[in-house]
C-alpha cells in the first residue's frame, strides 16, 4: 500500500507526464508566429527597452515580463516554448492543489478534474509560445492566488494567515495587470469562498453570503482597486483596450448592446464548456494526413495507458477512475463549475471579444477552463457510474490529446513555411532597398497581420535598425491600396510603419508544389490563374527593381534555421536573381547543373529562366525541351504566352522573337 503522500507525488506525476506528451512532442519544431513578431523584431533593434514601450499604452506590466523574458531567453523559439511549457504544467499543478484542499476526500474526482484540466482543448495555441506565454503564466498566478487564499482561511496562525493573505493578494494583483479582462476569476473566489463557508457551517443564504464577503474582503479591495486604476486613472490609447471606445459602442445603442452581452456570454457558456470537447478535434481530425493522424493515435492511447496504469496502482488494482457510486449524487460541482465559466467569460464578452474556434479566437476560453474541468466532472459522476464513467472520461483525455497534437503540427508546418519563405528570399533577393512594402501569399496557414511579414523581414535585411521596410497581407483592402499607389503610414502598438504602396514587391507560392515566386510586374510567371485573383489582379504594381542585385546577400538569423539543402528551389532562385540581372550564361550554367543532379521542378512555370536563356544563347535543342515541359501544362503555357504578349521585358541580348515562338507558336 502506498502512503497517502506518496500517492499525491504519484498523481502529480501523472498531470506532469500528461502535460508533456499533449504539449511537449513536438517543442523542437516549433517557432515564431503572430504577434511574436512585432514583439521580437522591435526587441532585436531597440531591446528590452523597446519592449516595455510596446506596452505602455494598454498593459505596461506585459512588457517588463517580455523584456525579463526577453533577457532570459533571447531570439530562441525553443527556450520559449520550453517556458511556456513550464508555465503550463505550473498552473497544472496548482490546479490540483487547488482541487486537493477543496475536496479532499474526493481523490478520484479530483484527479479526473486535473486530467481534464491538463488536456483541455478548447485552447489550443499554446504553441503561439512568445506571446501566449503571458496568458499562461497569469492563469498559474491566478491559480496559486486561489490556494494560498484557501490555505490562509484554513490555518489558526495568525502571522501565517497574514503572510499567505497577503501573497494572494500580490498573485491576484499581477494575473490582473497581464490581462484586466481576467477580473472575472474574482467572482469566482468570492464563490469558492462561499462554497467553503457553506460547507462548513452550513448557514443559511444570507449568514454565508455575509460570512464569504468579511473572509473575501482582501482581495475584493484588491480588485475593486485594480478596476479603480483601471478604468479611471490609467488611460489606454489602443482602441482595442480603450474604455472611451467600450463606452461610445454601449451608449449609441444600450439595449441591443446589453442584449448582444447576454446571448453572446451564452454562446460563449455553451462554446467553451460543451462544444469545446468535439468542435477542435473534428476540424483536427477532418484535416489530418494519415501520417499525423497515426502519431496523434498512438500519442493520445499512451496518455491514457499511463493513466489506466496510475490509477490502478493507486487502487490496488480496482480502477480507481470508476470511482464509488454516490448516493446522495451532490450536483455541487456542476453549480461551481459553471459559476467558475460564465464569471470568466462574461468580462471578456463585456470587451467585445468572445469564443470562437477559429485561428486564435479560442484564446479566451483558457481563464473559463478550470470551471469547464469542474462542470465536466461534476456532470460524470453525478449522471454515469462504473464502466460507462471510466469510458467517457478516458474518451475525453484522448481525443484532447489529440487535438493539441494537430494544433502543434498546424503550427510546425507553418514554422516551416516561414522558413523556407525566407530561405528562398534571401536567395532571390540579396538586399532589399529601404521603403519596399512587401506582400507575401503562402499556400497554407497565411498571415493574418503585416507585422508578420514586415517583422522577419527587417530582421533578415535590416537587422536592429527598425522598421525599414513593410509588409501587409494582400486582401481586397490592401489590393485597393496598391492600385491607388497612394502611400500611407499606420501604427502598430507603438512603431511607426510606413506603408509606401508605390513600392510593392509581391511574392507568393502560387501551389503547394511550387517555389517561392518574386513576381516582376513587367512579365509575371505563375502556373496559371490562382484561386485568388487578387495576386494576378494586383501583380503587374510588383516592382523587381527594389531588389539590389549587387548587395552582398543578407544572412539568415539562426532562428530562422540556417542553410537549406541545395535542392531544386535553390537553383530556381539563383536562375531568376541571375536572369535579373542578364546573365544569361549564369542562368544556363545553374540550369545544366540542376539537371545534371536530376533536380527539376514541379511546377512548370519555373523552366521559364533556362528556357530564356537557352533561347537567347541560341541553344535550340535545349529551348525545344524547356519549352515542352512548359507546354505540357496547358494552364501554365496560356498564362505565360499571355504575358509575353506584353513585350520584351530584358534588354538585348534577350532574344523574345525566339522565347515567343519557341512557347506559343510552336505545336
Amino acid at each position: 500500500m502506498l502512503k497517502k503522500g506518496a500517492g499525491h507525488w504519484r498523481e502529480a506525476g501523472l498531470i506532469i507526464l500528461v502535460t508533456l506528451l499533449t504539449y511537449g512532442i513536438l517543442i523542437s519544431k516549433l517557432g515564431f508566429y503572430r504577434d511574436d513578431w512585432y514583439l521580437f523584431s522591435t526587441a532585436q533593434s531597440q531591446g528590452p527597452a523597446g519592449i516595455v514601450a510596446l506596452f505602455q499604452i494598454d498593459r505596461p506590466l506585459i512588457g517588463y515580463l517580455y523584456a525579463a523574458g526577453y533577457r532570459l531567453l533571447g531570439l530562441s523559439p525553443l527556450a520559449w516554448q520550453i517556458a511556456a511549457l513550464l508555465a503550463r504544467i505550473a498552473g497544472n499543478l496548482a490546479f490540483l492543489w487547488l482541487l486537493r484542499i477543496l475536496w479532499p476526500e474526493r481523490r478520484t474526482e479530483t484527479l479526473a478534474m486535473g486530467l481534464l484540466f491538463a488536456v483541455y482543448p478548447g485552447f489550443t495555441v499554446q504553441p503561439n509560445a512568445g506571446v501566449y506565454i503571458t496568458d499562461l503564466t497569469a492563469n498559474a498566478a491566478a491559480l496559486f492566488s486561489f490556494v494560498l487564499m484557501i490555505e490562509a482561511l484554513r490555518t489558526s496562525r495568525s502571522a501565517i494567515r497574514v503572510l499567505l493573505s497577503l501573497l494572494a493578494a500580490l498573485l491576484a494583483l499581477f494575473y490582473l495587470g497581464i490581462f484586466e479582462s481576467a477580473i472575472g476569476l474574482e467572482v469566482a473566489r468570492l464563490g469558492l469562498v462561499w462554497y467553503l463557508v457553506w460547507r462548513r457551517h452550513r448557514f443559511g443564504f444570507t449568514s454565508t453570503l455575509i460570512q464569504s464577503l468579511k473572509a473575501d474582503l482582501p482581495y475584493l479591495l484588491v480588485g475593486g482597486g485594480f478596476l479603480v486604476w483601471r478604468l479611471f486613472i490609467f488611460q489606454s490609447t489602443r482602441r482595442a483596450t480603450n474604455l472611451d471606445v467600450l463606452v461610445g459602442r454601449y451608449s449609441a445603442l444600450p439595449v441591443h448592446s446589453a442584449l448582444s452581452v447576454i446571448v453572446e456570454t451564452v454562446k460563449d457558456v455553451v462554446e467553451t464548456a460543451v462544444f469545446a470537447w468535439a468542435v477542435p478535434f473534428y476540424q483536427s481530425v477532418s484535416n489530418s494526413n494519415y501520417r499525423d493522424l497515426a502519431f496523434a493515435v498512438i500519442l493520445s492511447l499512451s496518455a491514457i495507458g499511463f493513466v489506466l496504469v496510475l490509477a490502478r496502482q493507486e487502487s490496488g488494482g480496482e480502477l480507481a477512475l470508476q470511482g464509488v457510486p454516490d448516493p446522495n449524487k451532490r450536483p455541487d460541482l456542476m453549480f461551481l463549475g459553471i459559476l467558475i465559466v460564465v464569471s470568466a467569460l462574461l468580462p471578456i464578452n463585456i470587451a467585445g471579444r468572445n469564443v470562437l474556434f477559429t485561428d486564435q479566437w479560442d484564446r479566451y476560453t483558457l481563464y473559463a477552463s478550470e470551471g469547464v474541468a469542474i462542470l465536466a466532472c461534476g456532470f460524470l459522476f453525478h449522471f454515469f457510474e462504473g464502466g460507462s464513467r471510466k469510458v467517457v472520461l478516458l474518451v475525453l483525455i484522448g481525443m484532447s490529446v489529440t487535438v493539441h497534437y494537430f494544433s502543434a503540427a498546424s503550427y510546425r508546418d507553418s514554422w516551416r513555411w516561414q522558413q523556407d519563405l525566407w530561405q528562398q528570399m534571401v536567395w532571390r533577393a540579396p538586399a532589399l532597398q529601404q521603403g519596399t512594402m512587401l506582400f507575401v501569399v503562402l499556400p497554407a496557414a497565411g498571415f493574418e497581420e503585416g507585422y508578420e511579414i514586415y517583422g522577419p523581414a527587417n530582421m533578415v535585411y535590416y537587422p536592429g535598425q527598425g522598421v525599414r521596410i513593410g509588409g501587409e497581407v494582400l486582401n481586397s483592402n490592401t489590393a485597393t491600396n496598391i492600385e491607388l499607389q497612394k502611400n500611407r503610414q499606420h501604427y502598430d502598438r507603438s512603431v511607426l510603419v510606413d506603408d509606401n504602396y508605390q513600392n510593392t514587391l509581391i511574392a507568393v507560392y502560387p501551389t503547394l508544389q511550387s517555389c517561392l515566386h518574386v513576381l516582376d510586374g513587367r512579365k509575371v510567371e505563375l502556373p496559371g490563374l490562382l484561386d485568388t485573383s487578387l495576386v494576378t489582379d494586383v501583380a503587374s504594381y510588383s516592382r523587381l527593381d527594389l531588389i539590389e542585385t549587387n548587395a552582398a546577400p543578407a544572412t539568415l538569423p539562426a532562428f530562422l534555421g540556417g542553410e537549406h539543402p541545395r535542392a531544386w528551389c535553390r537553383y530556381y532562385q539563383e536562375m531568376d536573381l541571375a536572369r535579373q540581372q542578364t546573365h544569361w550564361q549564369e542562368v544556363a550554367r545553374l540550369a545544366d547543373e540542376a539537371q545534371a543532379k536530376g533536380l527539376t521542378p514541379e511546377d512548370v512555370s519555373e523552366w521559364m529562366p533556362a528556357l530564356e536563356a537557352y533561347a537567347t544563347l541560341g541553344r535550340t535543342q535545349d529551348t525545344r525541351h524547356a519549352a515542352s515541359i512548359i507546354r505540357s501544362v496547358d494552364t501554365a503555357r496560356s498564362f505565360l504566352c499571355l504575358q509575353l504578349q506584353r513585350g520584351a521585358a530584358y534588354p538585348p541580348p534577350y532574344d523574345y522573337n525566339r522565347v515567343n515562338q519557341s512557347l506559343c507558336q510552336a505545336n
